[in-house]
């Protein structure tokens, strides 16, 4: 059983995707990382700016949660 799950990941100009170690930007959605709490969102936001220089964009994504199993 799958559950769909809301997100945002921080999106550059050019279509890249913020990721949180250097070089600090991925092509793929895949390798984005989500964020689901807004204070992580901000602060990522500024971190992105502080690394790169770069501004980048909120942007909503949906995703699924496949497979879950207790451990």
């Amino acid at each position: 059983m799958s559950i769909e799950r809301n997100g945002h990941v921080l999106k550059y100009e050019d279509g890249r995707y913020y990721i949180e170690e250097a070089p600090y930007a991925t092509e793929k959605l895949d390798e984005a990382k989500i964020y689901t709490k807004y204070f992580d969102l901000v602060e990522a936001q500024g971190a992105a700016l502080r690394h790169t220089g770069e501004t980048v964009n909120i942007t909503a994504v949906s995703f699924y949660v496949c497979n879950i199993a207790e451990k």
